[in-house]
């Protein structure tokens, strides 16, 4: 092998150990302590739940959480709830557990939501202080969001995915909570992705390599993580996270 050779060899193994395929970890990534939420082949480690009224009233999940209502939509706004899902393709989407609860499709590698009604994927276990990566795709017009510290009650901090919330609260924004400073926007049908600090009272978002929002808040302190459907075709992949020592 000649030093040309040899040094593109080098190359390519020093990428592979920085770069991991979809749904994987680097082995540094394994050496700084991530760990993959989702492993690109089933919904292990998630539960589906829904609310009780099309996806703007509280409800009650499986575990009895309640759910955060959207703020009401004015005139000319994006709806809250999509009105063409995506059909289900899996006998997992077509026939759930819970007929209350939203349909997830593992498709290609990716989390997907369709059919009726909408609702939510709620980690099964709750995390506390952390760094939590998300790839997400999805059409402008789409309403969904993040939710990182979701307690068994209402609430948590919804990182927000919709380019014109009625009050406000557009994509890189926490709802109810802080506010961008300016417009933020996710590139529509193309993989974006988030990553969400949460540690201690300290919370920042980074969208696409841009910080958002870099904001202090004691509301919640723990939780699971939840990803929104609102009837609006989605994707998510590459969720993994982080847990900060204090």
């Amino acid at each position: 092998m000649n030093v040309l050779s040899a040094s593109a060899s080098l190359m390519l193994l020093t990428t592979a150990g920085l770069f991991a395929a979809d749904n994987a970890l680097t082995a540094r990534e394994k050496a700084d302590g991530w760990v993959l939420l989702f492993d690109g082949q089933s919904l292990n480690g998630w539960t589906s739940a829904t609310p009780a009224s099309g996806g703007q009233a509280g409800g009650t999940s499986r575990g009895g959480a309640q759910k955060q209502p959207k703020a009401p939509a004015n005139p000319g706004a994006v709806p809250a709830v999509g009105s063409h899902p995506r059909t289900c393709s899996t006998p997992l989407g077509q026939a759930p557990a819970d007929a209350r609860s939203s349909h997830w499709d593992v498709v290609d590698g990716t989390l997907s939501p369709c059919g009726d009604p909408a609702g939510y994927l709620t980690s099964v276990e709750s995390y506390q202080n952390f760094v939590l990566t998300v790839d997400f795709r999805t059409g402008e017009d789409t309403n969904s969001g993040v939710f990182i510290r979701a307690p068994e009650g209402a609430g948590g901090y919804e990182v927000q995915i919709w380019r014109s919330q009625p009050a406000g609260y557009n994509t890189g924004s926490i709802v109810a909570t802080a506010k961008t400073d300016r417009e933020f926007k996710f590139l529509p049908d193309q993989w974006n992705h988030y990553e969400i600090t949460a540690d201690g009272d300290h919370l920042v978002v980074i969208l696409n390599g841009v910080k958002t929002l870099d904001v202090h808040d004691q509301q919640f302190s723990s939780g699971r993580i939840r990803l929104q459907y609102q009837k609006f075709p989605i994707e998510f992949k590459n969720i993994k996270l982080r847990t900060l020592t204090r």
